[in-house]
């Protein structure tokens, strides 16, 4: 999958404060946080029948065993698969309490291992937990609730490029606006750009009319390595035969969700790899469009950066805006 960052980031990935909780911090609400004792239904770890379910709760519960006491450090990622690390996390566990004599590397229910991880258990430790429809799904709907705003944004975006391309009322505006931006200035091919940039908004709307078949929440961590805010396949708009391939939202999301510009800007940005046909990442330049990265971009790179579009859309729709406080921008490694 072909994952990019929101924007603004330090090192090719969102590096914003650590997201709000998702309501779970004492552990109301969501299931998948144990606050009794552990109990499983099948063995799990090595040779284990290892059903999701427990294997989750192992993982939750060893979590929560500090490094003195056998836990593990790392930390596990909590995914319900039973891999090496759990495994390996299991037999550090008993090697720590039983020796190498009670070190087999699996837990079954009621025996000595997971009774004594059941006291050994730190339950204020609140682990790491991917995120849940159930119980996140306000974070999803925080993001969507800006979908009109950002729809009148890409409107007013393919409005400027019309009338400029027309030569039509505003054509001295928006070209100036437009060269703000894109500076296009009066390149052989600068009639079949503004087709790409026109083009590339009306896609946008596509997907804006229908935000609830194309936007989710990251529920399995795989963007872990991505962005700590948003990602999108590239070009998964096309891709017609993948279900997968949506603009996936992180915890990050939270702040971007709680101001509305900031929104759009992560929307829009997401939106323009999501609408990519030629392959192209659209990370040549990030930021603000006053910041060196962007003004050093030629046009040929500007009608692909997404941070461009974004930035584009914002001013098109509330004229010249001054640098937002939220924009961070930095050069791509």
């Amino acid at each position: 999958m072909a994952g990019t960052c929101a924007h603004m980031l330090d090192d090719g990935e969102c590096k914003i404060a650590p997201a709000k909780s998702s309501g779970n911090g004492s552990g109301g609400g969501d299931a998948r946080r144990i606050e009794g004792d552990v109990a499983i239904s099948a063995s799990v770890g090595q040779g284990g029948k290892n059903q999701p379910d427990d294997v989750s709760a192992i993982q939750y519960c060893l979590d929560q065993v500090p490094p003195i006491d056998g836990g593990p450090n790392p930390p596990l990622k909590i995914d319900g698969l039973c891999g090496p690390k759990t495994i390996k996390a299991i037999r550090d566990f008993q090697l720590k309490h039983f020796g190498w004599s009670g070190c087999d590397g699996r837990i079954d229910p009621g025996k000595q291992t997971i009774n004594k991880l059941n006291e050994k258990r730190q339950r204020w430790i609140q682990p790491y937990l991917p995120l849940s429809m159930g119980t996140d799904g306000w974070l999803l709907a925080n993001m969507l609730r800006h979908v009109p705003y950002t729809r009148s944004c890409v409107q007013a975006a393919m409005m400027c490029v019309s009338s400029t391309r027309v030569g039509g009322l505003f054509a001295s505006g928006s070209d100036s606006l437009i060269e703000r931006h894109f500076r296009l200035g009066q390149a052989p091919n600068r009639d079949a750009d503004l087709a790409l940039i026109y083009d590339t908004y009306r896609t946008m709307l596509s997907i804006l009319d229908r935000p609830d078949a194309f936007c989710t929440l990251d529920t399995t961590d795989e963007g872990e390595g991505i962005s700590s805010v948003a990602f999108a396949r590239l070009g998964g708009f096309f891709q017609k035969n993948d279900l997968t391939g949506k603009i996936v939202f992180r915890r990050g999301a939270y702040f971007a969700s709680e101001i509305q510009d900031f929104a759009a800007f992560v929307f829009i940005h997401e939106l323009r790899h999501y609408v990519e046909r030629g392959g192209d990442v659209g990370h040549h330049a990030k930021g603000w469009v006053t910041d060196d990265g962007m003004q050093n971009l030629p046009a040929r790179k500007t009608v692909l950066n997404c941070d461009t579009y974004a930035g584009f859309a914002l001013e098109a729709r509330n004229g010249i805006m001054q640098r937002p406080g939220w924009v961070k921008s930095t050069q791509f490694r």
